[in-house]
C-alpha cells in the first residue's frame, strides 16, 4: 500500500515533467527538504503554498491506509475540493478538504435504498470541524457504527460538506488497493476489542458547534 503522497499524486499530477515524476512518489505534494508543500493549494482557499506538519501528513496517510477512497473534484492540477469516503453497512465516513486550515470530518446515514450523494449530504450523525489534526484524529478514531457508543441521532449536515456540481467536474476517483477496503473496520474493530470499553474513544462527542 504505497503512502497518501503516492496516491493522490496519481490523482493530481498528470504531467510527465520533472516535477511530476518526483510528486508520483508525493501525492498532492512534493518533497521539500523534511516537509512537505501542498501543490493546489491556492485553489482550496489557501494562498501560496501551504506546508504541512509531519504529523498532519501521517494522519492524511493513515486516511489512505484505512481505506477509503479518494476524490479529485476538478482539474488534477487545480482540484476545487479533495473528499474521501469509507464505506460502512448504512452510514458512510467523510473527510472533506476545500482549504488547509481547516478541514471537515463527518459520518452521514447512507441508507441502502437511498444511497447518499458524497458531495451534498443532506444529515450528519457526528461531525467535526476544525484544524487538521485534531479533525483527523476524530476521524481515525471514531467509534465503528455497530458500538454502543458510536453517534446515531442525525442532524442537518455542515454546509462545508456540500460541494456543488460545477465544482466536482471534471472528477477522478481512486479506489484503494486491493485487500485495503476494508481495513478501518478491521483495525477499530480490532481496537475495540483490546481497549476496556470505560477507556472507549469518545471522538464521536466533538460536534461542530
Amino acid at each position: 500500500m504505497g503512502s497518501l503522497r503516492t496516491q493522490a499524486r496519481k490523482i493530481l499530477h498528470a504531467r510527465h515533467s520533472p516535477t511530476a515524476e518526483r510528486a508520483r512518489h508525493d501525492p498532492g505534494m512534493i518533497e521539500d527538504g523534511r516537509r512537505s508543500r501542498i501543490v493546489a493549494a491556492s485553489a482550496l482557499g489557501v494562498s501560496g503554498e501551504v506546508v504541512l506538519p509531519t504529523k498532519v501528513e501521517r494522519l492524511l496517510q493513515d486516511v489512505v491506509a484505512d481505506g477509503f477512497i479518494l476524490y479529485c473534484c476538478g482539474p488534477r492540477d487545480e482540484p476545487r475540493a479533495l473528499v474521501a469516503s469509507y464505506s460502512w453497512d448504512g452510514y458512510l465516513d467523510l473527510l472533506t478538504i476545500r482549504r488547509f486550515d481547516r478541514i471537515i470530518t463527518a459520518r452521514v446515514p447512507d441508507p441502502k435504498d437511498d444511497r447518499v450523494d458524497v458531495f451534498a449530504p443532506p444529515v450528519v450523525v457526528w461531525a467535526y470541524e476544525g484544524p487538521p489534526e485534531p479533525a483527523l484524529r476524530a476521524l481515525l478514531n471514531l467509534l465503528p457504527p455497530d458500538h454502543p457508543h458510536a453517534p446515531t441521532n442525525p442532524y442537518l449536515a455542515p454546509p462545508g460538506l456540500q460541494i456543488p456540481r460545477a465544482e466536482q467536474r471534471p472528477l477522478t476517483m481512486q479506489l484503494p488497493p486491493p485487500g485495503r477496503a476494508g481495513h478501518r473496520a478491521a483495525r477499530l474493530t480490532a481496537r475495540m476489542a483490546e481497549t476496556p470499553s470505560k477507556h472507549v474513544s469518545q471522538a464521536w462527542q466533538h460536534h461542530l458547534p
